[in-house]
């Protein structure tokens, strides 16, 4: 059993890349390829690339115009192997990850992939795990009205399933939400994920997660939901209520009261009943730091 995996990247060669290549060459498991699709970029990449010898590593070069979609598509349709394993280029793994995938799966025929559990860690190196799914969460309806239940990095498909739901959408609507996109379009083809709270990879959290880029991920994720429901204008209600709530959490986690307070607030223009988020209008009121000092100190 045969990994093909795709690594886009732009400019990461001094930070992260080589770290995200080194965990893929330490994987126990050793039949895989690893596709690096560059955008370009202005750094040493390409011969941080050309230092590691063997065959199994290969170096796409693209101007992909600020669309990653296109480079995971490229590297899909370069990859050789039954299975698609996703890493982006400042994520990495457990040496074990892909040996544990291939345990699973053939441990539980019928599944056409596998997403485990990671390590989110922040730039002061802190840990914690964040686990996804569940399976029942899986499915066409819920992924559109409870959001996405995955990370790119911990996930690893059956290549004729992407390939049969046309791959990664290129329309620029809906960059940073084309996983989502992804996921959503292979439920719908009842496509079978395995999820494990195995924590078998990192996911790097990054301290640049202002205003502007939580609001651009939300309007992608709302054209995302807009293209599938459109029709649907009871479940799109539910949805978009419910994306509103989570961009609220996401923006007072990150600090940002008003802007948490405006989104509870579209979120109830689409379901004025839900209770949770009069409470959650409350919680705006609490400084977000003084939040996490709480939850920290329950944590200690």
């Amino acid at each position: 059993m045969k990994f093909s995996i795709i690594l886009p990247t732009y400019n990461r060669a001094e930070l992260f890349l080589k770290r995200a290549i080194d965990s893929v060459v330490r994987q126990s498991y050793k039949d895989w390829e690893l596709i690096i699709v560059d955008n370009n970029s202005t750094d040493s990449t390409k011969d941080l690339v050309g230092s590691y010898s063997g065959n199994n590593i290969r170096l796409y070069s693209i101007q992909n115009e600020g669309n990653i979609a296109k480079s995971r598509n490229l590297g899909i349709s370069k990859a050789k192997g039954e299975f698609i394993a996703f890493l982006d280029s400042d994520d990495y793994w457990r040496a074990d990850k892909l040996e544990k995938c291939i345990s699973i799966l053939k441990n539980n025929p019928g599944y056409d992939g596998v997403c485990h559990a990671e390590y989110w860690i922040d730039a002061t190196r802190c840990q914690q795990i964040r686990k996804y799914g569940p399976e029942r969460y899986f499915n066409y309806k819920q992924l559109l009205v409870r959001g996405n239940s995955v990370s790119l990095s911990a996930m690893i498909v059956n290549r004729d399933n992407i390939i049969t739901v046309k791959s990664f959408s290129e329309n620029r609507e809906m960059i940073t939400a084309e996983d989502y996109d992804l996921w959503i379009k292979l439920a719908k083809n009842n496509t079978e994920i395995f999820f494990t709270n195995e924590p078998l990879g990192y996911y790097q959290i990054h301290e640049d997660s202002e205003s502007s880029n939580i609001s651009r991920n939300t309007k992608a994720i709302i054209y995302v939901i807009e293209s599938h429901l459109k029709d649907q204008k009871k479940i799109l209600n539910k949805a978009l209520a419910n994306c509103w709530k989570n961009t609220g959490k996401q923006f007072y986690l990150n600090c940002l009261n008003y802007e948490s307070y405006r989104s509870y607030l579209k979120s109830l223009k689409y379901n004025c009943m839900n209770i949770k988020i009069y409470l959650l209008i409350l919680t705006t009121l609490v400084p977000a730091k003084f939040y996490k000092y709480i939850v920290n100190k329950k944590n200690d």
